[in-house]
């Protein structure tokens, strides 16, 4: 008996192409999820991650066989990330700091600028006297 089956022929069932496998700590049952399409199940991994979540990335090789692709730690994405905030907090602040300096600076040297630009006071009140010139005849 001759097999109808042509070679070229899709399967008529579809079977998914890529699974997760997402568990928490502290949770007994893990999050399964099968997809054949590559993009939502990216999306659906890196969502898993973000909440943190060990995220197991498997593609099928065929009658029922899975291959490991790729592992997502959340909870390592989630202390590098808090770690990135602190970071950038710090950076913040030192830049604030480092602002304030400045114009505190400024401020002082606005101040030393505008005594040393004041004209000097006469001690005469602003009579020339000549204390060389012979008999008061001033300057010549």
């Amino acid at each position: 008996m001759k097999s109808r089956h042509r070679p070229g022929a899709r399967h008529p069932i579809p079977t998914p192409a890529y699974r997760l496998t997402a568990t928490w700590p502290g949770r007994e049952q893990p999050a399964l999820f099968e997809s054949s399409d590559r993009r939502q199940f990216r999306r659906v991994a890196r969502t898993h991650a973000a909440a943190g979540a060990v995220v197991l990335c498997e593609e099928s090789i065929g009658y029922g066989r899975w291959r490991v692709v790729d592992r997502l730690d959340g909870p390592a994405l989630l202390r590098a990330r808090r770690e990135a905030e602190i970071a950038a907090r710090r950076v913040e602040a030192e830049l604030l700091a480092e602002q304030r300096r400045e114009e505190q600076r400024a401020v002082e040297l606005a101040a030393v600028e505008a005594l040393m630009v004041q004209p000097p006071i006469p001690r005469d009140g602003g009579r020339p006297r000549a204390r060389t010139v012979a008999h008061c005849r001033g300057i010549r």
